[in-house]
């Protein structure tokens, strides 16, 4: 078994809170247009809007914040007002300033690692956004770079891995997502740590348990550094 020289860190819902803020507006999104008297499913809806925008508006708020407001117009028949309209995209506005909380143990296990691993962060999003968040997060110390990526899949993973000139068995990755994190990476031979969020994107859980025993779970990213130090011995 091959030595791991080089980890890559999921950003959303692994090292700081994302998808709960989603979650509070899509709550104030539904009680809005439920103020219309629209019986239809808001979350559904929106959820398969969201999805038919990503092959052209991509992920994150700002796509988020579209959709939100094609839902809007369809649900309610085009009735919807001017005015909460605009209090739509304001809740956008406030998504993309929102203050980066990191999780628990992500500092404590970042600076034990950065001695002994070269460390990235690869993420997907709006570039600016996601450039935005890591800037104020403080975690560059302890990162190379950041990859920002349009989609991560096993393509993605095996370009940044040529650029950077690791071994696919030499690369772990770490991250929430089983459909974005875990699944591509164990496709291109690469080892994946899977650290479950309690609030991840339901996009991002779709194809959970089509892997078999391939991947190892922990319940929090402090778990990290003991995987870590049985995994070499």
């Amino acid at each position: 078994m091959s030595t791991i020289s080089t980890i890559g860190f999921d950003a959303d819902d692994t090292l700081w809170e994302s998808e709960v803020f989603f979650g509070e507006v899509e709550k104030k999104f539904s009680d809005l247009i439920n103020s219309y008297g629209v019986e239809a499913d808001i979350g559904k809806e929106l959820y398969e809007t969201e999805k038919r925008n990503l092959p052209k508006l991509g992920y994150g708020v700002k796509s988020f914040t579209i959709s939100m407001v094609e839902s809007a117009h369809h649900l309610t028949q085009g009735n919807i007002s001017s005015g909460d309209m605009i209090e739509i995209v304001q809740w956008g506005k406030e998504l993309l300033h929102h203050p980066v909380k990191l999780l628990s143990g992500v500092l404590d296990v970042m600076s034990e690692l950065q001695s002994r691993f070269t460390i990235y962060v690869i993420t997907k999003g709006d570039p600016f956004h996601q450039q935005q968040k890591f800037n104020d997060s403080g975690l560059s110390t302890f990162v190379t770079d950041i990859e920002i990526l349009q989609e991560k899949d096993n393509e993605a993973y095996r370009k940044i891995l040529a650029s950077i000139g690791v071994a696919p068995e030499q690369f772990l990755m770490v991250g929430n997502s089983i459909r974005s994190d875990i699944l591509p990476v164990i496709e291109i031979g690469s080892h994946a740590v899977h650290i479950p969020h309690e609030t991840t994107w339901q996009y991002e859980t779709e194809h959970a348990g089509t892997s078999g025993d391939t991947y190892t779970i922990l319940e929090s990213i402090r778990g990290l550094p003991e995987f870590l130090a049985s995994f070499d011995s």
